[in-house]
């Protein structure tokens, strides 16, 4: 995903964060600064103005983590941050980045099965590298929400969704 002139990206996840972080900003009646320190877990550790901002502007690649502690500060669910205003099933508030990254895993293996692809092929179609595939496959290491968006968009699915639907919803009409 390349960012455009003004070095924003193209990605649903990005827009979502955006928007939500601007909504509530502005429904506890805060400043970019007062909003940034709630994202703070201890002086010196947290997430920095610079990250908030570039976030909030959508030029920063936030990992899953990022999103996790962001969510955590304001004690709402990772889905919430990354669906926007969509519905998702309540089971889905309660995913960690950890159970997130496994269900990213199972979908990737899942649709790499019912192609018949081999790692190589997913890969490509996926648009990583083989080393991020094995990364994604394995569940491990810290996933950006722009290969998030990435893999929902070769997929033909919603990025901003298709992690917290039901596997049988997963698959759209061809």
């Amino acid at each position: 995903m390349l960012p455009n002139e003004a070095g924003e990206v193209n990605n649903p996840l990005r827009d979502n964060i955006a928007w939500f972080l601007e909504t509530e900003r502005r429904k506890r009646k805060l400043r970019h600064q007062h909003m940034a320190e709630l994202f703070k877990t201890s002086p010196g550790q947290g997430l920095a103005y610079r990250t908030y901002i570039r976030t909030m502007r959508k030029r920063n690649n936030v990992t899953l983590r990022t999103v996790e502690q962001m969510a955590q500060a304001l004690e709402v669910s990772i889905a919430t941050l990354l669906v926007g205003g969509a519905e998702v099933e309540p089971w889905a508030h309660k995913l960690t980045e950890k159970s997130i990254r496994a269900r990213l895993a199972a979908i990737i293996d899942s649709e790499r099965k019912r192609r018949n692809l081999v790692r190589y092929q997913m890969a490509e179609l996926l648009g990583v590298s083989e080393i991020t595939f094995t990364k994604l496959e394995r569940a491990s290491g810290n996933i950006s929400v722009d290969t998030i968006a990435a893999v929902g968009e070769a997929l033909g699915r919603d990025p901003a969704t298709f992690l917290f639907r039901e596997p049988d919803s997963q698959h759209q009409p061809a």
